[in-house]
């Protein structure tokens, strides 16, 4: 049960000759309870000065009373004996107690708030955003995997280009590789252009799809190294070669995509 802590310290008015001894037998027993005081504890200290003992005691009460309305306690009478005979009275000491609380409380359970829970926050226009945000990214990554992919199982990415590019990757850089490589774009060429096609068809070509009119340099210099490579001349690096006709194929195959 809880209760209330007091200390008193009482010292004795004069001090005993040095070989007068406090009876600790007569302190009052811990645990001692009268009136809802009980005592607690107590300690006591000693000094030696011009011959006497000086004896300091320090007694601890705890009070259980729990009045309704302040009142008036007093702490109890003590007598504490030495061996040499001599007793000394501590008074009663006196003091107030009042109560932390009204002796009438009012009943808390009918003025008790009532607990809501949090407030939600309206979310419609983040889950929107993050909803945009993964279209986007979505479509983002489509068009980028349109662009670069070389699969052919969807017929949108696997025009005449495509499949020439993706062949020209397995050609050896080598003079019968020159050749094929020749040839596969030749093909890709007429496959496109829906007959036999020549460098003099060039304009004519880009006219017909003018997706192609922006590799329109790039595509007469092809044929001019293809008659050379196809039909004796002078034959260029044959890796250089190489990588020519995959760059050419590849920007056909993006102008092919429309990207």
């Amino acid at each position: 049960m809880p209760g209330y802590s007091w200390a008193t310290c009482c010292s004795a008015p004069y001090g005993f000759p040095a070989q007068a001894q406090l009876n600790e037998n007569s302190l009052p027993l811990k645990g001692l309870q009268r009136q809802g005081i009980e005592f607690w504890q107590w300690q006591v200290s000693s000094e030696a000065e011009s011959g006497r003992n000086i004896y300091t005691l320090v007694f601890d009460y705890q009070v259980f009373a729990s009045p309704g309305k302040p009142v008036q306690l007093q702490l109890p009478a003590e007598r504490i004996a030495f061996n040499s005979g001599a007793v000394v009275e501590l008074p009663a000491w006196r003091f107030w107690l009042m109560a932390q609380l009204p002796d009438r409380l009012q009943p808390a359970k009918p003025t008790v708030i009532a607990q809501y829970p949090p407030t939600l926050q309206p979310t419609q226009m983040v889950q929107r955003a993050l909803g945009v945000s993964l279209l986007l990214a979505l479509l983002g990554s489509l068009v980028l995997l349109y662009r670069n992919a070389d699969w052919g199982w969807l017929p949108m990415m696997n025009g005449h280009f495509a499949r020439a590019y993706r062949q020209l990757k397995r050609l050896p850089a080598t003079a019968d590789g020159q050749k094929q490589a020749a040839l596969l774009v030749q093909q890709a060429f007429n496959a496109s252009f829906g007959q036999q096609m020549l460098s003099s068809h060039v304009p004519e070509f880009v006219a017909r799809q003018p997706v192609f009119h922006s590799l329109q340099s790039q595509i007469d210099a092809f044929f001019a190294q293809a008659n050379a490579v196809l039909y004796g001349g002078q034959l260029p690096d044959a890796g250089e070669y190489m990588q020519q006709c995959k760059t050419l194929t590849r920007q056909l195959r993006d102008c092919e995509r429309r990207v």
